[in-house]
């Protein structure tokens, strides 16, 4: 018996050490294309088969596979309609090759991905498992997708909202030069480099297929979420409908977003300290948790196999995540 457990166990461990190992070779190949877009204008790439590795073979069999399941899902209305939630996290320079459909193909091959892993962990251990646990890791693997894009998108979201100032100063400095709309989104486009360049080349094309300025900076609030593009989206649609000097209301717009920043920055400041404290008790429990489970790893027994201690358990979940909540809005300060 011990030697099944052993064995079940070094199983379990090998298996958790290649998907470790998995992911971080997928993110490290992330970086790595990131680098090769960056320096693709400035060097020669081999083009035949037999120079590329075995994972740039792999991998462009996955995207095949990826690419066929999204030609099949793409029948389904519903499916199509799903996916267009997913068009946000695409930037400009992927919008030839990748659609949002592709997205929900991916969240569905994770997910039987993830319920093959579960199905043969199960098989080593030698239980009956009921189909509720495989439809609970398909759930699990589908919306894990989301909860990685949806962190990227919160970083895409902050860098935007520091270079959304910039934008506005070169769109100014480009007004006050005697250009137009167009050329003052054509220049942001071309002097900034990260998300807010992304976000300008697809302002520039929403113009370019003949949108109006509320209509183009609408979708672009709408993409990012911001409440200042949504302010410049109300101050150009009031300056288009109702007219006046460009250069007075950018000008505008650009010293209210310099005090905003200064007082944000302020105020960052003065939380600091706070927002420290704050995340060490949120980390303090689970420290200790940890630390009284290495040196006594029964003594949390009760609260998992008797009612009243998962009655208890519930209780101080619920009233730990009610403190992280009550905190962080008490700590929030929106300008």
């Amino acid at each position: 018996m011990e030697n099944v457990i052993g064995s079940v166990l070094f199983t379990q461990i090998t298996l958790i050490v290649i998907l470790i190992f998995l992911i971080f070779y997928l993110i490290r190949q992330s970086h790595v294309l990131k680098l090769e877009k960056r320096f693709d204008n400035f060097s020669l790439r081999a083009t035949f088969d037999h120079e590329r590795s075995f994972f740039d073979k792999l991998r462009d069999k996955g995207w095949q596979l990826l690419q066929k399941l999204s030609h099949l899902l793409e029948k389904s209305q519903i499916l199509r309609d799903y996916g267009k939630k997913y068009d946000r996290f695409i930037t400009f320079e992927e919008k030839e090759f990748k659609s949002g459909i592709d997205y929900v193909s991916l969240k569905i091959i994770l997910s039987i991905i993830l319920v093959a892993l579960n199905a043969i962990t199960v098989m080593f251990q030698y239980i009956k498992v009921s189909p509720i646990s495989y439809l609970i890791t398909f759930i699990l693997g589908f919306f894990s997708v989301d909860l990685f894009l949806n962190l990227e998108f919160r970083k895409k979201r902050k860098k935007v909202e520091e270079d959304l100032l910039k934008a506005i100063i070169i769109m100014n400095n480009s007004f006050k030069s005697g250009r137009n709309i167009m050329q003052a989104i054509e220049t942001v486009k071309n002097e900034l480099t990260g998300p807010i360049s992304d976000e300008f080349k697809k302002i520039y094309l929403d113009i370019t297929y003949g949108l109006s300025l509320e209509v183009v900076f609408n979708r672009f609030y709408e993409r990012v979420k911001l409440e200042d593009a949504k302010y410049i989206a109300s101050s150009l649609t009031l300056l288009n409908k109702t007219g006046g000097n460009i250069v007075r209301v950018f000008s505008t717009i650009e010293k209210s977003f310099y005090n905003k920043r200064k007082l944000r920055n302020e105020l960052n400041s003065l939380t600091a300290a706070s927002v420290f404290v704050f995340r060490i008790l949120v980390a303090l429990p689970f420290v200790f948790t940890l630390v009284i489970y290495i040196l006594n790893p029964t003594y949390f027994s009760p609260l998992f196999t008797t009612p009243l201690g998962i009655f208890f358990l519930i209780l101080i979940l619920i009233i730990f995540i009610l403190y992280i909540i009550v905190i962080k809005k008490v700590l929030k300060v929106k300008i």
